[in-house]
């Protein structure tokens, strides 16, 4: 946890809280956009299945209290200051019944269990329908309206339960305050709203088969959806009747905590996914890329997205950092911070190593749930440095492919700003700005769904009249970073072949997804 020193005055503060997809932060700022305090705990994935992702919304619920509790016990804020709360989070489904209760695990945008669901809705809704009312197109995980499908078909006896199908926001501010809700730029991934209206379009619901009663109510970003009610405050410290805003899908929080509250402007938001994103004055309909609705109303988000960005180095980590737990100890460092340490042993090219960051398929440019990841290029010569460095570098690699479709549609903006969870590593984001040839922002407030989160919450009670000041006073001295002119033209060379990759092994993912379905091998699978 961090924070900027003990409480030396009763100075207002806002809660900003961030369901990602490895983890919880909570953080508190002052309107002001200077970060009181912080804490985050992760939580594990589920895979019942080949495919299948998974996790347990109790496990939110409990670290979110619990990092709330963690703020509070350091002394940096206390429950009076806390003017309200704003929810951001990760995309995922959840059935709950009227108490509140899930029914079930969430499901998560990198599950990919719904090939059968969405080849029914392309057949009986169509894809020109749905990008014309949604603006996005059809995709198992991304988009919730096939998960519902599986619900209809695979589980009616959950449905039957199901009193509302929420977003891990939903969940969190039902916990906090008993109400049910959804924001509208959350909407825009559930392929069942109107992108320009933000409203649920109820002809496309009946379609589709998914009961609107089913739906929760939808809320602006800054609407206060209710109170912190009395049990919430027993298990978080939160004062009873703290307001509570609906927030915004985590996207679109990071815009509002990276300053992009305008048309036309652009930045990078790299935590668990990795996204490059532009706000525009009007709905873009572009199937390569992601839509919805801005947290400030007149504006549209634009959205690229590659799935394991943050979530390739914590695999990687899970699976091979056992070889560097002893230099952790002996340098006293935690082990991310030696993964800094041996990329930059290694040279812009990774010893002629590339990494394909598809670990669970990949949206954006490719839309493929069979790519999978790939070491290529792996000989005697290969440094443990060097697979550390390849991981960072196709990532970014990733982005810069996508890139090339988000300038079809905006310039980039000449402040491009990084946030989020790899903003903490200086070598990684250095990558960025070498590998996009473009100087890059690396904000002071890496967490910018949180201040995002924030910033709504401020806006929503009347603490503060202008989302994008709160947003420009947290980026003040804000290091810029230059291209490297020398990486910038190994990388010159590295990305082409990068590119061509996944053209080469596209067909054969798609074998190897037939040859490894459990189903084939039923004697080894039961």
């Amino acid at each position: 946890m961090r924070n900027s020193g003990f409480l030396t005055t009763s100075e207002p503060v806002v809660l900003g809280i961030d369901v990602g997809t490895t983890g919880a932060k909570c953080a508190f700022y002052t309107k002001n956009g200077i970060q009181r305090a912080s804490a985050y705990q992760e939580y594990p994935m589920i895979h019942p299945q080949g495919g299948w992702v998974e996790e347990d919304p109790g496990r939110w619920w409990s670290a979110v209290a619990a990092n709330i509790r963690r703020c509070f016990d350091s002394g940096a804020v206390t429950p009076s200051q806390v003017a309200a709360v704003g929810v951001s989070c990760t995309n995922a489904v959840i059935p709950l019944d009227k108490d509140g209760n899930h029914l079930y695990n969430a499901i998560l945008q990198l599950d990919q269990r719904t090939e059968g669901e969405v080849e029914w809705v392309i057949k009986n809704i169509g894809k020109e329908r749905i990008c014309r009312v949604t603006g996005n197109r059809i995709a198992r995980g991304t988009f919730s309206l096939p998960t519902l499908r599986w619900y209809m078909n695979k589980r009616p006896d959950i449905v039957k339960k199901t009193h509302k199908f929420v977003v891990p926001s939903g969940f969190i501010i039902h916990k906090l305050t008993g109400n049910f809700s959804i924001n509208t730029s959350r909407m825009g991934f559930t392929l069942l709203s109107d992108i320009r209206s933000g409203a649920w379009d109820e002809d496309l619901a009946r379609d589709a088969g998914v009961p609107v009663e089913l739906l929760p109510a939808p809320y602006q970003a800054t609407d206060i959806i209710g109170s912190v009610n009395r049990q919430a405050a027993s298990l978080t410290g939160l004062l009873e009747g703290t307001s509570v805003v609906a927030g915004a899908m985590d996207t679109v929080a990071a815009a509002v905590g990276a300053g992009a509250v305008r048309a036309g402007d652009t930045f990078l938001a790299v935590g668990t996914c990795g996204r490059l994103c532009f706000a525009a004055d009007k709905p873009v309909f572009d199937d390569r890329l992601m839509h919805c609705r801005h947290a400030v109303e007149g504006l549209w988000l634009t959205v690229e997205a590659t799935n394991a960005s943050g979530a390739s180095l914590r695999w990687f980590r899970d699976v091979f950092g056992g070889a560097v737990l002893d230099r952790c100890a002996r340098g006293g460092k935690d082990i991310y911070a030696v993964m800094d340490d041996l990329a930059a042993e290694s040279v812009p090219g990774a010893g002629g190593l590339i990494y394909l960051p598809y670990l669970s398929g990949e949206r954006c440019p490719i839309w493929d749930p069979n790519a999978r990841g790939v070491f290529f290029g792996l000989h005697f010569g290969t440094a443990y440095a060097d697979m550390v460095r390849a991981v960072f570098e196709g990532v970014v690699y990733s982005i810069r492919q996508g890139m090339d479709i988000v300038l079809e549609h905006n310039s980039m903006s000449e402040n491009l700003t990084l946030g989020g969870g790899i903003a903490n590593s200086l070598i990684w984001s250095q990558m960025f700005a070498d590998i996009l040839d473009h100087p890059i922002i690396r904000l002071n407030v890496h967490e910018t769904e949180t201040l995002g989160g924030a910033i709504l919450a401020a806006y929503g009670v009347g603490l503060i009249s202008d989302m994008g000041d709160m947003a420009r006073d947290a980026a003040k001295g804000s290091e810029v970073l230059m291209p490297d002119r020398r990486a910038a033209a190994v990388y010159k060379e590295y990305f082409p072949l990068f590119r061509k990759l996944y053209g080469d092994l596209k067909d054969d993912f798609a074998l190897l997804q037939e040859v490894s379905n459990p189903k084939a091998h039923s004697r080894f699978y039961g």
